[in-house]
């Protein structure tokens, strides 16, 4: 089994470094706490979606495509990486932001501009209407005798999520090369693209790794279910089935939350300045902190046995590091 027949380029430099954390580790009395450093992945200033670009942008081109759209908010990850995508392949990029233009740019919106990025501001508005206004963008560009490729839904489709298929058979192989017996990996859950492909890949492998999944958009339920669906319409992509099903292989939390997507804990905000502090590595305060503020209490609190060793994966995102409200103390 495996996904080499589906369209794919090169973007990123892989594999990412698999690296200790003895001191972070400490904390929670565990010596053997690893991190895998997808915010070291060569495009931009690195990240989780370059894996998933490399397989949407394999299609586009596949498509003939000479235009690529997508959307998010100011500070989108996804954004940001794109029109680095774009600008290495030399496809034109056109971002559409549900908000209203900024007084000045800061952060993945300094990037962006940097980058050649077009930006089209719809205003204040949800996912739905953001992706809405990217069909229409899309007509625009048709119409201007452009062929246009849409990534809707943050990349969060099955396409997308086959980067993290392909990091789920990385980590393995390193795991085996460095002779590592990682058994707990930390895995972010927002829109369900990325710890979907990981479980998937996980799940293809037979079950190496127990796939801890942090929510840090929905509730757990809710996101339970999308990473179900996800799952089985990867599963359509790909033409085959894991060889383990993939809710053996994976647990979702939703208690890390707090007050709701994009508002950091005090949890969270410990750990941003723990891995720093401690480490040297820097995390941002929407998606990794919470991740990993989370993934260290399960083990602080013994749902992960400090006997079995835990990776922590590292989506990067650090673009928007730069406009968040954070005040070292």
């Amino acid at each position: 089994m495996d996904i080499s027949h589906l369209p794919r380029i090169s973007l990123g430099e892989f594999p990412t470094p698999l690296q200790r954390l003895p001191r972070l580790g400490s904390l929670v009395g565990h010596d053997h706490f690893y991190i895998k450093r997808d915010d070291m992945t060569g495009l931009g200033l690195g990240g989780n979606k370059t894996r998933s670009l490399e397989f949407l942008l394999g299609h586009a081109i596949t498509e003939k495509a000479d235009t690529v759209i997508t959307g998010g908010g100011l500070q989108s990850n996804l954004c940001a990486l794109t029109a680095a995508a774009c600008a290495r392949t030399g496809l034109r990029c056109i971002l559409v932001h549900n908000d209203t233009p900024p007084a000045e740019l800061r952060g993945n919106m300094l990037l962006n501009a940097i980058l050649g990025a077009e930006s089209r501001f719809m205003g204040r508005g949800n996912e739905a209407e953001r992706d809405a206004m990217m069909q229409e963008v899309a007509r625009e560009a048709r119409a201007a005798g452009g062929r246009p490729y849409v990534i809707d839904s943050g990349g969060s489709t099955p396409r997308g999520a086959l980067g993290y298929v392909q990091a789920a058979l990385e980590l393995a192989s390193q795991c085996r090369d460095m002779n590592l017996p990682v058994r707990h990996v930390g895995m972010v859950g927002a829109m369900g693209g990325t710890a979907s492909g990981f479980i998937f890949g996980t799940a293809m492998l037979g079950h190496p790794f127990h796939v801890h999944v942090i929510s840090v958009e929905y509730p757990g339920p809710v996101l339970y279910r999308i990473l179900l669906d996800l799952c089985s319409r990867i599963e359509s992509l790909v033409g085959f089935a894991p060889k383990t099903p993939v809710e053996e292989v994976m647990t979702v939390y939703d208690e890390y939350l707090g007050p709701g997507y994009g508002v950091p804990t005090a949890m969270s905000r410990q750990a941003l300045f723990d891995l720093a502090r401690r480490e040297g590595v820097l995390c941002e305060d929407v998606y990794t902190s919470k991740t990993l503020g989370g993934f260290l209490d399960l083990i602080a609190r013994g749902t992960i046995p400090v006997t079995e060793a835990a990776c922590y994966v590292h989506t990067g995102g650090l673009g928007s590091l730069f406009a968040q409200d954070i005040r070292p103390r």
